[in-house]
């Protein structure tokens, strides 16, 4: 699925290396700074993403970083339903790279979704695409997803927005709203590391390359804010004093109902969309809560500023989305238990008691199925589920029933508790094989991912293997023995 960039492109992108080398390092000072965005013109996005390391500084917290063209928060990607993507990835890494498009609903096959795929050092690759046609409009975004160098990946800067526009078409009172992005990311240090400052207790937290941010609003304003948790394995608890977050969208999708919120709990990989309401004149901080698991420290991340002449703005209703299918009214084709396990001492984890495997089918799906599935924690520790090229719909929550409001791509799964999903496995597109994983990266690291195959009935299940080939299996060999990664954790024995 690789291939050898010509000279000319090579030297093209050695070219954008040093440009991405003469950029400063990422500077924390506060203010409001919206990431770069490249924009679909006429249904195509078309862009090149240099990979490549970089060492930067967020108040004297140094990171390791490998960015994307040059960008720590990562370039915005903004699509509109129906257009292609076709993004050339080069990879001046000392290692393999890869992307994947989280919550799009497009094949897992070729040059398209396909986490499979990976891109040797010096090397580069075309992605190309598709969003459907019926996407659900709202935020969505991309990351690394080598087995094995996620967590670092991800945590070194390799991820970026994704928003597919027209979500404010179903928001009466989003049109020419001012509309804030905060790209949240975070790095963890060792307790004891002297660079770090002590005062961020082994977590720095960013938003949009910033360790402090401060957006403006005028009294009587109503704004329309997006967040988009990138962390590779931790919560952000987000509140902002004397106000209230009235949540609109979840995970990409429009909630049936809105609901109202004065904390916005985040896990990894989690977005969620937001009306903001401009309390009266003054400045109201932005607080990260429970910066740490099981402790209550708190620190501020920003400060919004309300100010200036007054707006006259029309109520900012929100309508039901009576049209989400509540997919309870479904057949159920399947019942299956998925369990999550781990052996904390050896940092292995596992799903179903297997480690993911490349080469390795663990679930098979005919298209068409509605099912129902139970994720079980067997553990003491935070995980996260995530399935590829779909998202579901929460049922229950250790067994006790859950409203329909709407579907997620990522759900936490109690500690020595369960969650029940229903999955639609009912769009041709995902034919093909992808993963589910617990999206705690240095879990799925580690060897909490599974892979699933939809097939068409019709055609009958194809045969066992079609993960891997003994070039892609040399070549995360290899990345395995530069990164000291046992075997095990890449899926190689």
């Amino acid at each position: 699925m690789t291939r050898r960039p010509s000279k000319l492109r090579r030297a093209l992108s050695a070219a954008a290396v040093l440009a991405v080398a003469a950029l400063p390092i990422a500077a924390s000072a506060a203010g409001w700074t919206d990431p770069p965005a490249i924009v679909s013109r006429d249904g195509i996005l078309d862009t090149t993403m240099v990979l490549a390391p970089r060492a930067l500084s967020f108040d004297g917290a140094p990171l390791d970083a490998e960015l994307i063209n040059g960008l720590y928060p990562g370039p915005v990607l903004r699509v509109r339903p129906g257009d292609t993507m076709r993004i050339q990835l080069v990879n001046h890494l000392a290692e393999p790279a890869n992307l994947h498009f989280h919550g799009i609903q497009t094949s897992p096959l070729g040059n398209s979704d396909n986490i499979l795929v990976v891109v040797p050092p010096g090397e580069s690759f075309r992605y190309e695409i598709r969003i459907p046609e019926d996407q659900p409009p709202g935020l969505y975004w991309y990351h690394a997803h080598i087995h094995g160098l996620a967590t670092r990946q991800v945590t070194g800067g390799l991820s970026g927005a994704l928003v597919v526009e027209g979500l404010e078409k179903t928001l009466p009172a989003a049109p020419g709203l001012t509309e804030r992005l905060f790209v949240l990311k975070d790095a963890e240090y060792e307790d004891d590391d002297p660079r770090v400052p002590a005062d961020l207790h082994g977590v720095l937290q960013t938003i949009n390359g910033q360790t402090r941010v401060e957006p403006a609003m005028r009294p009587g304003e109503t704004q329309f804010w997006r967040f988009s948790n990138q962390s590779a394995n931790l919560y952000f608890h987000l509140t902002l004093r004397g106000h209230r977050f009235r949540v609109v969208a979840e995970d990409g999708v429009r909630l049936r109902q809105p609901r109202e919120t004065e904390t916005l709990d985040l896990g990894p990989a989690s977005r969620m969309e937001a009306l903001v309401d401009a309390g009266a004149p003054g400045d109201y901080d932005l607080v990260s809560d429970k910066v740490l698991t099981g402790d209550a420290m708190s620190r501020v991340l920003g400060s919004l500023h309300v100010g200036g002449e007054t707006i006259v703005m029309p109520p900012a209703t929100v309508p039901p989305a009576w049209s989400l299918e509540d997919l309870r009214q479904r057949t159920i084709t399947a019942r299956r238990t998925v369990v999550f396990t781990e052996d904390d001492a050896a940092e292995i984890y596992r799903i179903d008691g297997k480690v993911f495997a490349h080469g390795r089918i663990d679930t098979r799906v005919p298209l068409g199925s509605t099912e129902e599935w139970t994720i079980k924690n067997d553990t003491d520790d935070m995980h996260v589920f995530h399935i590829h090229q779909l998202a579901f719909q929460v049922v229950a929550i250790n067994g006790e029933p859950r409203p329909f409001n709407g579907y997620l791509d990522n759900v936490r799964v109690p500690e020595r508790g369960t969650v029940t999903l229903l999955l639609p496995f009912t769009r041709r597109e995902m034919i093909g094989t992808f993963v589910y994983h617990c999206h705690v990266l240095k879990h799925e690291d580690k060897g909490m991912m599974a892979a699933i195959q939809v097939y068409d009935p019709a055609a009958g299940p194809p045969p066992d293997g079609g993960l891997d080939t003994p070039l892609r299996w040399l070549r995360r060999r290899l990345a395995a023995a530069w990164n000291g990664l046992p075997l095990e954790y890449c899926g190689l024995r």
